[in-house]
């Protein structure tokens, strides 16, 4: 968030001075020892207007004073200014196999609390917002009197309706139907975002790599569950339906007996996705859900010669294939535990450079992300600091 602050007002209708609040705000949040002196001489603006702005800011929590002094050159010494990151606070939730994840973040993106709770397969909708509620709860016992709770947000998988704030469907939780999400924000009391885990972290990988802002890009997940987000020159590709890219039901049998959790016969899931491959090998350990876990294991494994693993692989990358025809993006970013093992990336990589047609094979390119869902957690609640700080720089004073 404090990367893109300056930006804060972009786009939209701002006086110079606002500007300039932004842009003294974020040179106090990244710049050690500042002081109001070193903010006139770098950032050119008038002493008047930087000792006003200060004022604001720590009237308003997000700067201090500290007690550290400097002098660089004959004259007074120089306070030390000092950005307060828990001044704002936001809660991010996630799912990752069957369980909830919860974090809290500050100004900063920096992670105050965490929680994890698993679900079973049978919870219902009821069960799920207890369990929302239970997370939130955890990771806000040891909020700062001074901090301001902005808002949670609630990153999905299966089918998602952000707009109304309804989670139409997910496989991994079968008796989740049609669940109102306006009833957790109720119990909350605070504001509720909803979105899909996947337009979440590629939001996050746009926002932190600029160069991809113009470019299309494709982010496919395989992992317990196999899914996909693209966006256009930074704009994510939408549904009305709730759903996009479902890149893991798309059929790749028209005869097989294998069913989906999703209910139907022969999705590409069946054939490649962790919870149809878990306990069939010796390499996709049975009952761990974690994909963190699983990601480590894939790393340090060779994998790529067992015949069951062959078998998904060929089935994935025919079906990204498929993807790759229809959207022709620039890039294809790879997330998840099992693109994590160099010899399958490597295997995909190799697949789409025998078999794209010439025009096309060096103008992609193919990213393997390490770490897992990592971004949704912090690009899930930047509306949430970016319509605050909106306000709170904007300058009030003169």
């Amino acid at each position: 968030m404090i990367s893109t602050v300056e930006q804060i007002h972009k786009g939209k209708r701002y006086r110079l001075k606002d500007k300039d609040k932004a842009r003294i705000y974020k040179e106090i949040c990244t710049t050690p020892r500042c002081s109001r002196k070193t903010i006139i001489q770098k950032l050119r603006i008038r002493p008047t207007t930087v000792s006003k702005i200060v004022r604001e800011l720590i009237e308003d929590g997000l700067v201090e004073e500290t007690s550290e002094r400097f002098q660089e050159a004959p004259g007074r010494a120089q306070v030390v200014l000092r950005a307060n990151p828990d001044r704002l606070t936001a809660v991010s939730i996630t799912v990752q196999a069957r369980q909830i994840r919860a974090a809290r973040l500050n100004i900063t993106e920096e992670v105050q609390e965490r929680y994890a709770e698993p679900l079973p397969p049978e919870v219902s909708n009821e069960g799920f917002l207890e369990g929302c509620l239970r997370a939130y709860r955890a990771v806000t016992q040891e909020v700062l009197n001074d901090s301001e709770m902005l808002g949670v947000a609630l990153s999905l998988v299966g089918t998602v309706d952000s707009a109304h704030k309804r989670w139409i469907s997910t496989a991994r939780w079968k008796n989740i139907r049609n669940l109102d999400l306006g009833k957790l924000e109720l119990s909350l009391g605070i504001p509720l975002l909803v979105n899909r885990m996947q337009d979440a972290e590629l939001l996050y990988f746009i926002q932190k790599n600029p160069s991809y802002r113009e470019k299309n890009v494709l982010l496919v997940h395989w992992g317990f569950g196999i899914g996909a987000s693209f966006a256009s020159r930074g704009s994510l590709l939408d549904s009305t339906v709730g759903r996009t890219c479902e890149i893991g039901h798309v059929r790749v049998s028209s005869s097989s007996t294998k069913q989906c959790q999703c209910g139907a016969y022969g999705c590409l899931e069946t054939e490649a996705a962790l919870w149809a491959l878990q306990g069939n090998t010796p390499l996709v350990p049975e009952g761990i859900l974690d994909e963190d876990e699983l990601s480590q294991h894939f790393r340090e494994s060779e994998i790529v010669g067992d015949p069951l693993i062959g078998h998904a692989l060929e089935h994935f990358c025919l079906a990204l294939y498929n993807f790759i025809q229809v959207f022709y993006p620039d890039t294809v970013l790879f997330i998840g535990p099992v693109t994590e093992n160099n010899g399958v990336f490597q295997s995909i990589a190799w697949f789409m450079q025998r078999e794209l047609p010439t025009y096309a094979r060096d103008r992609i390119e193919f990213l393997a992300l390490i770490g897992g869902f990592k971004g949704c957690i912090r690009s899930s609640v930047y509306p949430f600091f970016q319509k605050r700080l909106e306000t709170l720089l904007k300058v009030r004073s003169f």
